[in-house]
């Protein structure tokens, strides 16, 4: 069995008949969603991933839209990079701004991710990621310059032109020279006009199960 695997049958347990449970994306999360087979007729699932969608539609499960889902039991995703208060970077996929809806909606949202990305300081490697409405792309990259950081807006890497959200949004790619005040900086762009939300998940995460590839152990944050 591989640390994958393992984070996976961990998550498993997790899943109980009647649930609505949110599958975000990313490839330990598809492998959840193909383990939990056996709850096809007896859960409901709700994702912010086009592919976890089409995955879970083909397998045969009920997948319902996030604006008719008052509330959601469980939800699993993935992340960048996590520290020890629960705090995470995602910007990977760049559907951030629909996760974050369904962790909010969520009774607890777990976090698959390996030991390695949880850190005590983020790595400023990882972007802050911004959906950006298109008619506020002049202000936010302004602003984000203004505060000390570099943004880039997210091409397309199968065409000639941006990267567009499932919203129909830019994703802008911002690098910081320090993460020191990540969640004042966060908050200052989060209630920028035109930014749709950041890719800084503030306390969302319930939990987070962690694969130790050396010790072949998962963990859990708390």
């Amino acid at each position: 069995m591989t640390i994958k695997q393992a984070i996976v049958q961990q998550a498993l347990t997790l899943i109980k008949p009647g649930m609505v449970v949110g599958f975000g994306g990313g490839s330990t999360v598809g492998e959840l969603v193909k383990e939990a087979a056996n709850l096809i007729n007896e859960i409901t699932i709700v994702t912010p991933s086009p592919t976890t969608r089409q995955l879970a539609t083909v397998l045969g499960y009920t997948v319902v839209d996030t604006q008719y889902c008052e509330r959601v039991d469980i939800a699993f995703d993935g992340c960048d990079q996590l520290d020890h208060h629960g705090n995470a970077l995602k910007s990977g996929g760049g559907i951030h701004a629909n996760e974050k809806m369904i962790a909010s909606l969520a009774d607890e949202y777990w976090l698959l991710t390996m030991q390695e990305r949880l850190v005590d300081e983020f790595d400023i490697k990882t972007p802050l990621v911004l959906e950006v409405l298109p008619a506020g792309l002049s202000l936010v990259m302004r602003t984000v310059g203004d505060l000390g950081g570099q943004a880039t807006i997210r091409t397309a890497t199968n065409r000639d032109g941006f990267t567009l959200t499932d919203n129909g949004n830019l994703l802008i790619d911002c690098h910081f020279p320090s993460y020191a005040k990540l969640p004042a900086l966060n908050t200052e762009l989060a209630v920028l006009a035109g930014v749709v939300e950041t890719s800084y998940f503030d306390h969302l995460v319930t939990n987070a199960l962690l694969g130790d590839e050396a010790s072949q152990q998962v963990n859990q944050l708390y």
